[in-house]
């Protein structure tokens, strides 16, 4: 964890550094808007983007391997009663 911590703050601060010193402004078109806009605006706010897009990928992922973990666990219950049952009726 902490190395990760670092490793996206180092990122971060590239990307700001990188962003400030390329702050002229650009021209943009989005669909049928179009506008001039800092570079360094542009950039941080695709930076932000992109790791909230990986954040919520990142916590669906493991939300799916929780829930098929319960899955696999609920579907063995049934199996370990029933040996348990014929472990008690082979010991009687």
């Amino acid at each position: 964890m902490k190395k990760s911590f670092w490793i996206l703050m180092v990122l971060a601060v590239l990307v700001v550094v990188f962003s400030v010193q390329n702050a002229d402004p650009v021209h943009i078109r989005v669909l049928t808007w179009q506008g001039d806009i800092s570079l360094a605006i542009l950039l941080i706010t695709t930076f932000i983007l992109g790791a909230l897009v990986g954040a919520l990928y990142y916590g669906l992922t493991m939300r799916q391997k929780k829930n098929s973990k319960k899955d696999n666990i609920a579907r063995d219950i049934p199996f370990e009663k029933e040996k348990k049952q014929e472990e008690i009726e082979a010991d009687e």
